[in-house]
């Protein structure tokens, strides 16, 4: 299989590379990264919530771990406060 664009332009610009694997992938301060503490927090919490299934998600709101539709939560693309916010601002 032939290579993307993007795969190209990566491969050819090595310091454009490491910085989009700063960026993006686990470790200090990358898009993936958490700490322990959260991870087991969120693991607990979907344990208490009993959720086994990946179409649903665990998220935190006002203070409170809740369940949340992975669709619906992706969708907000992380806006802090996001289903509250749809909720409540819909045009009457």
């Amino acid at each position: 299989m032939a290579l993307g664009k993007t795969a190209k332009f990566y491969r050819d610009n090595p310091k454009s590379r490491q910085k989009h694997s700063d960026d993006n992938n686990s470790g200090k301060g990358g898009k993936y990264a958490h700490s322990k503490k959260y991870k087991r927090e969120h693991e607990q919490a979907r344990t208490r919530l009993k959720i086994k299934s990946d179409k649903v998600d665990v998220e935190k709101q006002g203070g409170k771990w809740v369940k949340r539709s992975a669709k619906e939560n992706a969708a907000d693309g992380g806006r802090k406060g996001a289903a509250s916010n749809k909720r409540n601002n819909k045009k009457k």
